[in-house]
């Protein structure tokens, strides 16, 4: 048996109604670019609940969660269309796979068993709307001595309409305390890549959820933490997500750049409020070049850029360009621009993924990486744009599983770069392979060995100059 759904950005804000988890990373586009999956992703609660909602479906029986394991693997993103497979477990159990593109994206493995209970006459649960806030600040070790508690809220109306098969089925309290589960993981934890195992319960709290961190290690940045309700208790095992990278501010980089070592420059940086472009446009700004560097969704990031730029007698102007969107020629036209360099960060979220080849994620990277790249150098080759710097990365040399779509595209955007030299003669393009450094495309739940990237950036600015 099969079922197969998208969820959009709307079913994540009414989920967020319902659990009360209002993570960013779920519902907020404009911050979540900044965190580790560069865009929102569905709430791991959200699938379990809609998995056990389908499984409930071919039963009339009044159930309870006797057992219950989930593991959240890979992120699902709203757009993405999932596939639940149901596979007979062993006894009363059944396992539940949660699948997009032939990858695995969570695992969960339930077992019910059948009361004479009605759902509606069971313990009542708090029938408000959880209260909402941000998420709470992290301490570091102070993770290992988090306890606390929830309460259980559940709002019917809103229950109802969401999963309307475990409304009808299954014990009130139960369903409360995942959707606080949800909250637990995405608000007070700001919780990745979780496991949790849970078991009917009968001896818990009345009306809340405890918990209380039983184990961190603060290296791995990961938890174990042990949870009661009135009808579940078990373990959260979880990662904590990392926060976005700062980069380094103006007044340090002013120090490497020497004054008017780029003034001969006339600069447009795509992709100027964050990461490398960030870097660029601060080094950039801060050796004499003329900067206008673009944003599509940062414009707050854009705005903070600009005045560190400015704090130390640098400027920019920043425009908005949505890449995949704007007809370039409009683009140029309308914001007067002729720069004599180009410097194309421009990129999406450069997903760590298995599985098949996604042609859709395929395209929508070879419209970032080569037709919009290729018509953006052919508008502004004809006014004066004489040096072009369209960076990638060293993945390429060895094509990595994980990364074949990005690898793909950006090999084709080099090939571009190419034909573009032969196209304009007095055009030069740098194309150089970077290491990795550290941003938030390359953010992760592990540390890894990463470039500095002022240094790094400089060096090839420098050599860019003098093509």
């Amino acid at each position: 048996m099969l079922y197969k759904r998208v969820f959009v950005h709307e079913d994540q804000k009414r989920f967020a109604e319902l659990s009360g988890d209002t993570n960013p990373l779920h519902i907020d586009p404009i911050r979540a670019r900044r965190l580790l999956f560069g865009e929102p992703v569905v709430h791991g609660l959200h699938l379990l609940m809609w998995a056990l909602d389908s499984l409930l479906a071919t039963t009339t029986d009044k159930c309870r969660i006797q057992s219950l394991t989930a593991s959240f693997r890979k992120p699902v993103f709203p757009g993405e269309q999932v596939t639940i497979n149901f596979i007979p477990g062993t006894g009363d159990s059944v396992g539940l796979d949660i699948t997009s593109f032939g990858e695995i994206k969570a695992n969960f493995k339930v077992e019910f068993h059948t009361t004479q209970t009605a759902p509606d006459k069971a313990q009542p649960a708090n029938p408000k709307v959880p209260p909402h806030g941000e998420p709470e600040a992290r301490g570091g070790n102070g993770l290992a001595l988090r306890e606390g508690s929830l309460p259980l809220h559940l709002p019917q109306d809103k229950y109802q309409d969401l999963f309307p098969n475990l409304a009808h089925k299954i014990d009130p309290t139960q369903a409360s305390t995942l959707l606080s589960i949800s909250r637990l993981a995405g608000v007070v934890f700001q919780a990745i890549e979780y496991e949790i195992q849970l078991s009917d319960n009968t001896s818990g709290p009345e009306s809340n959820l405890d918990y209380r961190v039983t184990a961190f290690d603060d290296r791995m940045q990961h938890l174990a933490v042990a949870v009661e309700s009135p009808n579940l208790a078990g373990t959260m095992l979880a990662f904590v997500r990392p926060e976005p990278v700062a980069q380094a501010t103006c007044a340090e980089l002013d120090l490497l750049v020497q004054k008017d070592e780029f003034a001969d420059q006339d600069a447009l940086i795509v992709g100027a409020s964050r990461g490398l472009g960030e870097v660029a446009a601060k080094l950039l700004a801060s050796g004499g070049a003329t900067v206008t560097g673009t944003f599509n969704l940062g414009e707050d990031d854009s705005a903070r850029v600009g005045e560190d730029i400015k704090s130390v007698g640098g400027d920019i102007r920043f425009v908005h360009l949505d890449v995949t969107q704007t007809d370039l020629t409009d683009f140029i036209d309308n914001n007067s621009l002729e720069p004599t360099h180009l410097y194309y960060f421009g990129s999406p979220r450069v997903l760590d993924r298995t599985g098949a080849i996604s042609t859709k994620i395929l395209e929508g990277l070879f419209r970032i990486y080569v037709t919009q790249f290729i018509q953006l150098v052919d508008v502004l080759a004809r006014v004066r744009l004489k040096r072009v710097f369209y960076p990638s990365n060293v993945a390429l040399d060895d094509t990595p599983s994980n990364m074949r779509e990005y690898s793909i595209a950006k090999s084709a955007g080099e090939m571009a770069c190419i034909s573009l030299e032969k196209t304009y003669a007095d055009l030069r393009i740098y194309k150089p392979r970077l290491p990795r450094v550290s941003t938030d495309q390359t953010t992760g739940i592990l540390k890894a060995i990463s470039e500095d990237a002022p240094p790094l950036m400089l060096n090839h600015l420098q050599q860019f100059s003098s093509i």
